[in-house]
Order: structure tokens, then C-alpha cells, then sequence
């Protein structure tokens, strides 16, 4: 996660995988595991090292976190093979370096050690999750900006085309992803149904709460569920030429809200599920399963 926030903020032809996470991700690995279900993430995803192209988990075994995409060395070194800094700026480009190390380790460090047991421990990591994330970020925009600022226009122009992938976008239309639009580039986001979890809400649904209170918690999650998923789908940004400033004010956002939706849904998803007795709680472990196992099988097809 540090580095795929570093990817897009830092370069204009930079990975989306950080717009991947959205509430869809969040409602999903709060449910992941709920007590006495099988350990697997979201959407079926093993609880070993593979992964899918499915829904994404915010958090997960230090196994499920994965090795970061790339380290800080390594952005860095992309940076300085696209600009070729001089020397009064390459002090600033080491205050860049050192500041985007702490980043990615901090948020590396907020992978917990084993799947959380309880709902409530959960939210709590998502929480904690997308907290390192914003504080994170907000670290790095600095020595960013104070090397940002001493580049010349080439040099800017040279780190918005660090990569050949640049040339394959103008002459054929694709993202340098295997993935094309109209304009040349592929949505950020790409969140199904705009990220509204419908097939948990479904999934709760087959439950079947027996009592009146309940249908009426469920209801309500219901709405809260489909106002949340809509904001989160709002900060995706639209435009896909944002400057390197945009970029980190939009990726912000982006945090803010997810931050926001957790927080505003958690006290409810923790009182719905509190009022399940056992019976009900196995009865919604084995629809989410199910649900799990099907969507991994409509993303293999």
C-alpha cells in the first residue's frame, strides 16, 4: 500500500492500484473472518501469499500485506534517471528519499501479524490502516514539493515522461497497462457496482435476522451502506492529467473520506452484528463464504 500511494502521487504515468481500495474493500475485510469462519480474505482469496485479481484487503497477515512494489530506493532512482538532477539538487532529493523510506515503513508497519479475530478488531486496524496512510503521506509532500519546485521545465517535462509506457500512450491509445480509453488512459478507479458492497449487504440479507429489530439495523446499514459507497465513489478524481500537487491533494481526499465512511459505519456494523445470536453469526459466516467463493469464481471467468 506505501508503495503504490508513493507510484501515483510521485509520478503521472505512476500504477492506480492505490484507487483499487474503496468501500467495497473496507465492508469486505471487516466481515473477513468473522468468528468460527474459515481465515481466507476477501473474495476467497487464500490466506497464503497468492492473490487474485479480486477485491483487495486494506490489511492482513504480514504474508497478505506482500512485498511493496517497489522500495524508496527505487523510486527515488526512477526519479533521478527521469530528471538527472544537479547537484544543489540532489540534497533535496535525499530529504526526499529519507522521508518516503519512513513513509512506506510506517505503513508497513501497521500490518498485523495475524487476521484479527473479531469484528471489532478489525475496524480497528482499517482505521489505524488508513490513518498511517494520510499521516504518511502528508510527510513526504514537503520534501517533495522543495524538490519539485527546483526542477527546471525540462526536468519537470522529463519526470511527467519517466516512462517509454508515455510514448506507447500517444501512438496507440492504451495506458501502457493493457488497458485503453477514449483519451489515452484508463480509469483510476475501478471499483464494480461503484464500490457498494452489494454482495455483502446480500449476503447479511440471506442471514435472515429473525427479529424486528434487527430487519429494521439492516435497513438502516442498508442506507448508511449505499450513502458511504457513493461518497467514497465521488473522490475519485476525473481528470487524468492532474499536476504532482494534484495528485497528492487528491489522493488526501481520497484518504479523508475512507477514514470518514469507517468511522461512520463502524459503530453500526459493530451494533448489527452484536445483536446476532450464535445461530445467526454461523448463518452469516457461511452466506459470506459463499459469496466469497463466488466472486472469486466470476473474476477467474
Amino acid at each position: 500500500a506505501g508503495a503504490d500511494l508513493a507510484d501515483y502521487v510521485l509520478f503521472a504515468n505512476g500504477n492506480d492500484r492505490f484507487w483499487t481500495y474503496g468501500y467495497d474493500t473496507m465492508v469486505a475485510t471487516a466481515f473477513a473472518g468473522p468468528e468460527g469462519a474459515d481465515q481466507r480474505g476477501v473474495r476467497g482469496r487464500p490466506a497464503a501469499g497468492r492473490t487474485s485479481d479480486g477485491a483487495k484487503a486494506p490489511f492482513g497477515p504480514a504474508e497478505l500485506c506482500g512485498a511493496p512494489s517497489a522500495s524508496a530506493d527505487a523510486l527515488i532512482e526512477r526519479i533521478e534517471q527521469a530528471v538527472v538532477p544537479n547537484a544543489s539538487q540532489r540534497g533535496a532529493l535525499e530529504q526526499l528519499r529519507r522521508a518516503l523510506a519512513q513513509a512506506i515503513e510506517r505503513i508497513a508497519t501497521t500490518c498485523p501479524t495475524a487476521v484479527p479475530g473479531s469484528l471489532t478488531e478489525r475496524l480497528k486496524v482499517i482505521q489505524d490502516r488508513i490513518w498511517v496512510m494520510h499521516d504518511a503521506l502528508l510527510s513526504i509532500r514537503l520534501p517533495f514539493e522543495t524538490f519539485y519546485n527546483s526542477l527546471s521545465a525540462e526536468q519537470r517535462q522529463r519526470l511527467r515522461q519517466d516512462s517509454p509506457q508515455t510514448a506507447q500512450v500517444a501512438t496507440d491509445g492504451s495506458d501502457g497497462r493493457g488497458h485503453a480509453a477514449a483519451d489515452g488512459h484508463t480509469p483510476t478507479c475501478a471499483e464494480p457496482a461503484a464500490g457498494s458492497a452489494d454482495w455483502i449487504m446480500r449476503s447479511i440479507e440471506r442471514a435472515a435476522p429473525a427479529g424486528e429489530q434487527q430487519r429494521a439495523g439492516l435497513e438502516a446499514m442498508r442506507l448508511r451502506s449505499a450513502a458511504m459507497a457513493q461518497l467514497i465513489a465521488a473522490s475519485c478524481p476525473t481528470d487524468p492529467h492532474l499536476d504532482a500537487i494534484g495528485r497528492f491533494t487528491a489522493a488526501a481526499d481520497r484518504l479523508d473520506v475512507m477514514l470518514f465512511a469507517v468511522m461512520s459505519m463502524g459503530p453500526m456494523l459493530q451494533q448489527f452484528y452484536d445483536s446476532l445470536d450464535a445461530k445467526q453469526k454461523a448463518s452469516l459466516g457461511r452466506a459470506l463464504s459463499q459469496a466469497k467463493r463466488a466472486g472469486a469464481a466470476g473474476t477467474r471467468s
